[in-house]
């Protein structure tokens, strides 16, 4: 037969196993905090800092014409243009801006030699046609040669052969 004492030492052996059982299985839990809810609870907030505004668009040109026009389109408007803008102003400078596509669609920095002589002469025989005619018809309608300027470059913004005229 079992003696009381016995059992309560059973008992008591039963008690102590359950505790430590329930220790070694509690250590393993993770602790309920407010990070369980939300991950970003705690973390300092970052203040939003919008991108600065876009820049103002560019200047348009006061005109723009497509290499190859006949002159006999383009003549008479450019006469009137420079007339009004002279009468604004007398000092307005006129920049005529000869511009070509770049040749061959590659970076400046991998053109080849042909590909530099194709856009030089393609420069050259703009400024020499259309940009020459532009600017002695500037210069038929009153602007003193002084006040027209020429520049010639590639711009990748155009598809064809363009002359603008801009007035500063």
């Amino acid at each position: 037969m079992l003696s009381v004492f016995h059992a309560a030492n059973k008992g008591r052996a039963l008690r102590v196993a359950l505790a430590v059982g329930l220790l070694a299985g509690m250590a393993g839990c993770k602790l309920v905090d407010q990070r369980t809810f939300n991950p970003q609870a705690g973390v300092e907030p970052r203040p939003y800092i919008p991108p600065p505004p876009p820049g103002p668009p560019p200047v348009p040109p006061l005109i723009e014409l497509v290499a190859g026009t006949p002159q006999a389109e383009w003549q008479a408007p450019v006469e009137q243009i420079a007339h009004r803008a002279l009468a604004r102003k007398q000092e307005v400078l006129f920049v005529v801006s000869c511009l070509v596509p770049p040749q061959a669609g590659q970076p400046p920095a991998a053109q080849d030699q042909t590909a530099q002589e194709a856009e030089q002469s393609a420069l050259l025989a703009l400024v020499q046609h259309d940009g020459h005619a532009v600017m002695q018809a500037l210069v038929d309608a009153g602007v003193p040669q002084t006040q027209v300027e020429m520049s010639a470059m590639p711009d990748s913004a155009v598809t064809k052969p363009t002359v603008r005229v801009y007035v500063r």
